[in-house]
């Protein structure tokens, strides 16, 4: 495959069909850089990926009550995950429709209705217009469509995500393969319950959200880039689950189809999860406290830390030992990676306590490495002269693929990376149909169908 050769520039208007620009870009081994580069492709991105796509959105534990909301994000898009009083979670378009005002600033908070600021038009918590000054200065006022957009919004077990697709696939086949390993995440947990804290460590990079991606799964970079960590393991007599050889561990990446992916590290372990973290702050005493009660079984100790199984739900859901990584495009060249934790809402207090010192170490020691790497990528692709990068490893040399297309490597695969760009392929390439919803006429459309 020849590394030379510049990639025609294409038009990245929305309507356009951009299938020959997308095989230009992405090739069995290799792809260009102007995937992390091209501020058109990132525009494009916004609307043809984020949105059309199933985007993770929130938890339910968030939004427990009538009223209860969190602001979020679907590409450029500020989103109002809301709990109606019927019970239901909707996702609001952050926008009056009046004059676009956004009507919430707040990351979270409670609100019995949402009135614009601007000129006071208020909004029920299922996005019905509910009243306006001057109404009858409006000619057919409740015939015109005022009621706020709403996105699709689905759940699977507490976990909602949310897309703007026409006609979007249902969650649990976007979710395929995946779902099991979802379902693990969650089951873990006594009785399947979580809860999501609210207010999230947040981090920025100036780098390309896609570096993030890559990352993810990304085996071997550990060895190297978290040199540091490594070594703070090794001084307290701890062997770090990233400290291994990556040419001689069983641990595998796996992929999961519609660019999700899984790292399953457990086969790298000798012992418990617990036993890979080194000592931490207050951990010691907490877990004595724990393990000294006769009716708690030590293995509880495996629920502080991950479960040593990492999940990536394509475009922006990261599952990182208890945590939740969201993947915030900002820019072509600016992220922001938003974790928010994850307790168990039946275990014992000392679990959850355990919990915050473990995922503020790695986020402390490790993170930092990672986000120095992409910003160095990112100044590296800089070179427009230097066109390619290369993504082949482990294809043809260890990866095996089952019949379902699925393939299965070492830790140091690029299939994952491979996978998830394959979908970022389809995606780009043609424009899928997108509707904003709006409660009035959904309900009418509802009556319709039901010959009403």
């Amino acid at each position: 495959m020849p590394l030379t050769g510049t990639v025609a520039t294409q038009p990245t208007d929305p309507a356009s069909d951009l299938s020959a620009l997308m095989d230009d870009l992405i090739r069995p081994e290799l792809v260009h850089r102007r995937l992390y580069t091209d501020a058109g492709l990132f525009d494009l991105e916004m609307q043809r990926l984020f949105g059309a796509t199933w985007s993770y959105l929130a938890h339910d534990s968030e939004v427990p009550n009538a009223g209860d909301f969190v602001r979020r994000r679907i590409g450029r898009r500020q989103v109002l995950v809301v709990r109606g009083r019927d019970g239901q979670v909707r996702g609001l378009l952050n926008r009056c429709t009046h004059r676009g005002t956004t009507l919430v600033t707040e990351d979270r908070g409670c609100r019995k209705r949402f009135t614009c600021p601007y000129h006071g038009w208020g909004f029920e918590l299922d996005g019905r217009l509910a009243g306006l000054p001057v109404p009858d200065s409006y000619d057919r006022l409740y015939e015109r469509p005022f009621d706020l957009g709403q996105i699709t919004v689905a759940a699977h077990r507490g976990f909602l995500f949310g897309t703007l697709a026409a006609e979007p696939i249902p969650l649990a086949d976007w979710l395929g393969p995946a779902l099991p390993w979802l379902d693990a995440h969650i089951d873990r947990h006594p009785g399947g319950r979580l809860t999501v804290l609210p207010t999230p460590i947040r981090q920025e990079y100036a780098g390309n959200w896609k570096l993030a991606w890559d990352n993810a799964a990304d085996g071997l970079h550990a060895t190297f880039a978290h040199r540091s960590y490594n070594l703070l393991g090794r001084e307290a007599d701890t062997e770090t689950v990233l400290a291994r050889n990556p040419a001689h561990t069983p641990m595998i990446s796996r992929t999961l189809g519609h660019g999700h992916c899984v790292v399953d590290q457990r086969p790298g372990i000798t012992g418990s999860p617990w036993d890979t973290m080194r000592p931490l702050p207050t951990c010691s005493d907490l877990a004595a406290g724990l393990t000294a009660r006769s009716e708690v079984d030590r293995s509880l100790l495996d629920l502080a830390t991950g479960n040593m199984v990492n999940l990536s739900l394509f475009p922006n859901l990261i599952f990182v030992g208890n945590q939740l990584m969201v993947v915030e495009p900002v820019a072509v060249d600016r992220t922001r990676l938003s974790y928010y934790l994850v307790l168990a809402a039946d275990a014992p207090e000392e679990i959850n306590l355990m919990r915050l010192r473990v995922d503020e170490d790695f986020i402390s020691f490790g993170t930092p490495d990672d986000l120095e790497m992409f910003e160095r990528v990112q100044d590296g692709l800089g070179i427009a002269e230097e066109e390619w990068i290369d993504i082949s490893r482990g294809d043809g040399a260890g990866d095996e693929v089952d019949a379902a297309g699925l393939v299965t490597g070492g830790i140091s695969t690029e299939a994952p990376i491979r996978g998830y760009l394959a979908e970022w392929k389809r995606l780009m390439a043609r424009p899928t149909p997108m509707r904003v919803r709006r409660s009035r006429v959904e309900a009418a459309l509802n009556r319709l169908t039901k010959g009403e």
